[in-house]
Formats: C-alpha cells, structure tokens, sequence
C-alpha cells in the first residue's frame, strides 16, 4: 500500500478487503473521486450464516484504521459466494 497522501485508491481499499477476507471479491468504485467515499461490492464465502451487520462488520474489520481517517464513507453491498 503506498503512503497515504490525502486519497485513498480504489484498488487500495479493494487490496484491504480481499487480503482481509480471504477468498473474498471485491469490486470498490469511487463514484464521487474525492478519493474518501466508496462503494463496494463484496462476494465471500465466510459470510454465510452472518447477518447483515456482521457481515458489513467483517468488512469494516479488514479496513482498521483508514475507515475512520482517510475512508469517511462506506456503501456496502454483500453476499455469500
């Protein structure tokens, strides 16, 4: 992951949930390019028998720190493969 110069890089955020959640996919856009809100779709596995939160938690886990720095926003969508 390169140092953190002001935005966040979709593949970076894509990188933190896939090595995260192993096995999982990932698709992150960045719709408004300001490069600290996102939307991402993710496909795992592990998510089955997981609520909605948990699963939206799991996700959040794979993010630490930048979710509440450089990431101000989520939007998530996710599903069991």
């Amino acid at each position: 992951m390169s140092k953190f110069d002001g935005e966040m890089k979709t593949e970076e955020v894509q990188n933190l949930i896939e090595i995260g959640l192993d096995g999982a996919e990932a698709e992150v856009t960045d719709p408004q390019r300001t490069g600290d809100h996102f939307s991402a779709t993710v496909a795992w596995r592990g998510f089955e028998g997981m609520s909605l939160i948990q699963q939206h938690q799991a996700v959040y886990k794979t993010l630490g720190d930048y979710l509440t720095k450089e990431i101000h926003a989520l939007q998530l969508k996710t599903s069991a493969q």
